[in-house]
């Protein structure tokens, strides 16, 4: 039987609106491209969710592969938590099935200096969960078994008795190996539809 619901945040219950906050400062399309290949998209941003190195030394690192953009680049990260907005129907989602009685989570990758600054800000849904486990805190990150695993020992689950929902697919075949029930997220309506199919048939 069902009884923990886990949810990712990024582009599950919250928005990046990376772009956005690009064009705001000033980037043209060109400068957004190129900057976002490098600190959105590349593989740095895994080093801000891991947390093992210091941010500033990340950022700076993703600075020096853009040359003649560093002040744009900069001005980028100092207004990344202006990427965060939850979906409008975040917090009904989450609180609905708090209120049936499931425990529900968050499992998230997540910059360390990021989750501070937008978590109790912008995460309309915070009320609604017992728990989060941010990467960045535990110097760990999805696809990882071991976050996983870190995920049911520190709040006491049981992984046949947990769903996780996650936009990326790679980190559901994360949970899937240590025994978690995986949806992938493609859509509100849709998963939504998958997990009420799920938790009818336990």
């Amino acid at each position: 039987m069902i009884k923990n619901i886990v949810f990712d945040v990024g582009m599950v219950l919250v928005d990046f609106k990376w772009r956005q906050v690009m064009e705001s400062i000033g980037c043209t399309p060109e400068e957004i491209e190129t900057i976002a290949a490098v600190m959105v998209n590349g593989p740095l941003w895994n080093e801000l969710d891991r947390g093992v190195m210091e941010e500033e030394d990340v950022i700076a690192q993703m600075v020096a592969q853009l040359p003649g953009l560093e002040e744009k680049a900069w001005d980028f990260w100092n207004h990344i938590h202006l990427t965060i907005e939850s979906f409008p129907y975040a917090a009904d989602w989450v609180r609905g099935f708090k209120e049936e009685g499931y425990h529900t989570f968050l499992l998230t990758n997540y910059p360390r200096s990021l989750y501070r600054n937008t978590a109790e800000q912008y995460f309309t849904f915070l009320p609604y969960v017992e728990n989060v486990l941010v990467s960045s805190h535990e110097k760990m990150i999805k696809p990882d078994e071991a976050i996983y695993e870190r995920l049911l020992e520190m709040f006491d689950l049981k992984a046949e008795e947990t769903v996780f929902i996650d936009d990326r697919l790679v980190n559901i075949e994360g949970a899937e190996r240590v025994g978690i029930k995986g949806i992938h997220f493609t859509n509100y309506e849709e998963v939504n539809a998958k997990l009420r199919k799920i938790l009818d048939e336990e």
